[in-house]
């Protein structure tokens, strides 16, 4: 029944952001809310493609969103449909590739996977000489980056939708029943577990825990945020973002399942569903500021400011110091558009198009854009020494560059 729950929740929120029939109008004859037609831009910038590799099946469900790791001139991805791939970061020549259904006896295979369903559900994390993905069947896989052979796979308490985070002799797991974990990197075994409690409806999807210094931080369905000690599992800072309001279960839906943004600084930005963005100093634990907002894909950070894809697609600059609004950006309305990313000057966003828009920073003005993927880039980008890497739902994992 949870998984049933979750699962329309999903497929009404992602209506809701692509423009699908919902809501809006009278009760008889609802009001289509349509995605904002592209308009013509002035382009300052170009965005060039280094090369592109066909890594797999794109997956069914909406909620999967599998993000390339680059690790030590690396880049490794995934595809829903079980393929892993160790790829030259420089010029996308293939190291190794890997069908994660290989690591299955007959028998296993049968049990843990149904026909023509998705096999991966969440990743890639890559470190500690590991990559590591989240299955359908409810396991972490571990592989070793040299040859992707298996290091070993555990069975979790529930569905892996973020991906898995590698750090020193850790890999920390956060499943969707609001549960983090930790496991020797080693060997799989559980080291401890943080438990929260979970809303009995939810958004499907998970935010992605990240690190800072000796904690990891991670945002959960129930509206807050914890920051953990990573040898332990206790909690540092325990801090809500949101107070679910309203008379029904969907009204109350406070969920963090977006991109949780630490600067170097060590202040925190999150924002969650139908809640608040709240700014963080991480070293204090002292809330800077909070603003309404309500977002699924959640925040970047750069040039001093920290920016927000709403749930409606909005995209708005806030003073990272103060939350005072710098700039807001209507014409994405309802594209669906995913986390922002800063490369330079600018801040890169997708859509459900396939499309890559580049706004200024300063002033939120478009100065490129191009079309990667026509079954839409849902997964958001990753930036890494000036290139961008964009696997599309296509199974295209595409490698630029602004020039």
């Amino acid at each position: 029944m949870k998984l049933i729950r979750t699962l329309a929740v999903t497929l009404l929120v992602t209506s809701i952001a692509s423009g699908c029939s919902w809501f809006g109008g009278d009760d008889d004859e609802p009001e289509e809310i349509k995605p904002n037609p592209l308009v013509r831009i002035n382009e300052e910038v170009g965005l060039s493609v280094l090369w592109s590799k066909n890594i797999g099946k794109g997956a069914a469900d909406r909620a999967i969103r599998l993000k390339p790791a680059i690790d030590s001139g690396r880049v490794y991805a995934a595809a829903a449909g079980g393929q892993v791939a160790a790829l030259q970061a420089s010029n996308g020549r293939v190291i190794w590739e890997q069908e994660i259904k290989d690591f299955y006896s007959k028998e296993e295979l049968a049990n843990a996977y149904t026909k023509d369903l998705d096999v991966i559900t969440g990743g890639v994390g890559a470190g500690g000489d590991l990559v590591v993905v989240g299955t359908a069947s409810g396991e972490v896989v571990a592989m070793n980056q040299s040859d992707g052979s298996l290091a070993w796979r555990v069975g979790v308490s529930s569905e892996v939708l973020a991906p898995p985070l590698v750090s020193r002799n850790r890999v920390f797991v956060q499943t969707i029943d609001g549960k983090i974990a930790a496991y020797d990197a080693i060997d799989g075994s559980r080291i401890w577990l943080y438990n929260t409690s979970t809303p009995s409806l939810t958004l499907r999807g998970t935010a992605t825990p990240i690190l800072f210094g000796e904690f990891v931080i991670a945002g959960f369905a129930n509206g807050r945020l914890a920051i953990l000690d990573q040898e332990r599992g206790l909690a540092r800072l325990d801090q809500r973002v949101a107070v679910s309001q309203g008379a029904s279960d969907l009204e109350r839906l406070v969920d963090i399942d977006g991109n949780i943004e630490l600067t170097a600084e060590g202040k925190l930005y999150v924002a969650s569903f139908q809640g608040r963005l709240i700014g963080v100093d991480v070293q204090s634990g002292r809330l800077m500021w909070a603003e309404e907002s309500s977002s699924v894909a959640g925040v970047g950070s750069g040039f001093g400011n920290v920016y927000l894809s709403h749930a409606d697609s909005r995209l708005t600059a806030y003073n990272a110091d103060s939350g005072r609004e710098v700039w807001n950006v209507e014409d994405l309305l309802h594209r669906d558009i995913t986390a922002p990313v800063t490369l330079g000057s600018y801040v890169a966003v997708t859509d459900y198009e396939g499309y890559i828009h580049l706004l200024a920073q300063s002033d939120g003005r478009f100065v490129g854009r191009r079309k990667v993927d026509g079954d839409g880039i849902k997964a958001g980008l990753v930036v890494e020494s000036g290139r961008i890497y964009a696997l599309g739902d296509g199974g295209s994992l595409s490698v630029l560059e602004i020039r």
